[in-house]
């Protein structure tokens, strides 16, 4: 399991590998009632330009103090709020969390999924097709007793398709958190032929407090490989996840490590060393 209440780091190749079998079951995994299907109409927002996504952590409009600023013009992000209302929290909003001060996983701002309603934030990133999209973000609960838990549920796919991601590390795509600690995660998603638009979606599932009370987010991030090459010369393809293989050839030593020795040729008339099992 992944350490959800430390930073997630970008898994190595090798450790790709061990989430294959949760990639493979998106983006076919279609759990919940979608995103796409909420209160207020998901229209299709202007993408993001080369796999980035905007306002990331909620640092605009601001800045602002103090929980409950509802907003309609938060950049970059839409919700399916009916009123269009989005909720951020800046510095200073003790009082209206018990007197106990949650302070933004990264920068000064947060959002709040469930503003006036239950709901989901979404944006559109344009993304390249056959591509493996990397997705982080940081959860945590309102409530601060741990075994009382808010779920989100990270939904990726086109405009009006998305499906419910499973973070790496986990069985379910349910991401939940309590206590006073955010909660780290991160996923990988393959997008399909012809997908040149991608739907990053934020949904709210539950919330102790009820439907206008929980499901903090903040840090959401996007990164993609570059498109895997098809089977032919100088390239070797892609691996299980689909992503590119280096080309054969020679490449450069990790940083620290020495090349191994040169092995100088036998002189000339020497025997040859013998190779294999030999007669008695």
């Amino acid at each position: 399991m992944i350490n959800r209440h430390a930073r997630a780091s970008l898994p190595k190749r090798v450790l790709l590998h061990s989430a294959a079998a949760s990639l493979a079951a998106v983006p076919g995994l279609a759990l919940g009632g979608p995103a796409d299907a909420q209160a207020r109409p998901a229209a299709v927002s202007q993408p993001r330009p080369a796999c980035m996504v905007g306002n990331g952590g909620f640092e605009a409009p601001g800045p602002l103090l103090g929980p409950g600023n509802m907003r309609t013009d938060v950049p970059d992000w839409r919700t399916t709020s009916a009123d269009g209302v989005i909720e951020l929290w800046g510095p200073g909003n003790a009082g209206a969390n018990g007197g106990l001060e949650v302070p933004a996983d990264s920068g000064r701002q947060f959002a709040e999924v469930n503003g006036t309603q239950v709901s989901t934030l979404y944006q559109d990133v344009a993304t390249q097709p056959r591509t493996i999209l990397v997705w982080r973000l940081a959860h945590r609960a309102r409530s601060t007793t741990k075994e009382q838990r808010d779920v989100i549920r990270v939904r990726i796919g086109a405009p009006g398709g998305t499906t419910a991601q499973i973070p790496l590390g986990q069985i379910t795509p349910d991401i939940a958190d309590g206590g006073t600690e955010w909660g780290h995660y991160v996923g990988l998603y393959r997008v399909p032929r012809g997908q040149r638009v991608t739907r990053i979606a934020i949904e709210s599932v539950s919330s102790v407090g009820g439907p206008t009370y929980g499901n903090f987010v903040d840090s959401v991030s996007v990164a993609c490989t570059r498109p895997c090459p098809k089977l032919r010369p100088p390239h070797r393809g892609c691996d299980i996840l689909g992503i590119p293989l280096p080309s054969p050839g020679p490449h450069p030593a990790a940083p620290g490590v020495l090349p191994p020795p040169a092995v100088p040729p036998p002189p000339a008339g020497a025997p040859r060393p013998r190779t294999g099992s030999t007669r008695g």
